[in-house]
């Protein structure tokens, strides 16, 4: 069931890709901007610094997506004191797809499947790409050396191939990917849609300040 609502939403895409959920990056207008360019926009739920601010966001998310689809990262581990509220807000607007990280999905499984979401967890191991799958993840987010954020050791080449020893489920592939080649190259390899996140930092509506930004420009990435 999970599989097929999966390749619904990838239908609803444009390009496979997924805009990547940046820390103080991603926020309303990058979700929109990148589900109305027709691939997956997605935001951390931290980047709003308050659970106000964040039910200020999924409202201006929700109308400004006008029904293409988009996704939310949440952070699971118990320490993050906001993750019960944020929780609430995701079931209540209903993202196509809730990215967990830092943590098992366990506990948020059932309640997403009942709001209409895909959960699919963030990894950086083989070991926890595992117990993602045995805590009943719908997919997995393949974080290979070169991804930003909570970034894994691995190359994608040896990463897909060993989850796919155990797994044949949507994957979602980051790490350094910034080009046609790059969206063409995690499908070869076997993966569903690429995570991009440098791409994007530079963009009009990219939380980053000019500075950042012109760095980035300035790099040549």
């Amino acid at each position: 069931m999970s599989e097929s609502r999966f390749e619904t939403l990838c239908s609803r895409l444009t390009l496979p890709v997924v805009q990547a959920p940046m820390f103080l990056i991603s926020g309303p207008e990058m979700v929109i901007a990148a589900a109305n360019a027709g691939i997956l926009g997605s935001f951390p739920t931290q980047n709003a610094r308050t659970s106000e601010q964040l039910k200020d966001w999924l409202d201006t998310i929700k109308a400004g997506c006008q029904n293409k689809p988009w996704a939310a990262n949440l952070i699971v581990h118990p320490t993050f004191q906001r993750r019960d509220a944020d929780l609430e807000l995701l079931l209540e607007y209903q993202p196509d797809l809730i990215v967990t990280a830092l943590g098992s999905p366990t506990h948020i499984i059932e309640q997403a499947h009942a709001a209409g979401s895909l959960v699919f967890a963030d990894v950086i191991s083989p070991s926890f790409a595992r117990k993602a799958v045995d805590a009943g993840a719908d997919g997995l987010v393949l974080v290979c050396s070169g991804a930003g954020g909570h970034t894994g050791p691995l190359s994608p080449f040896a990463f897909v191939d060993s989850v796919r020893e155990f797994w044949d489920g949507p994957l979602i592939l980051g790490g350094g990917i910034a080009t046609g080649r790059g969206i063409r190259a995690v499908q070869a390899l076997g993966a569903d849609l690429a995570y991009l996140g440098t791409r994007f930092l530079a963009s009009r509506e990219s939380m980053a300040a000019d500075g950042y930004k012109q760095m980035v420009i300035d790099s040549g990435v």
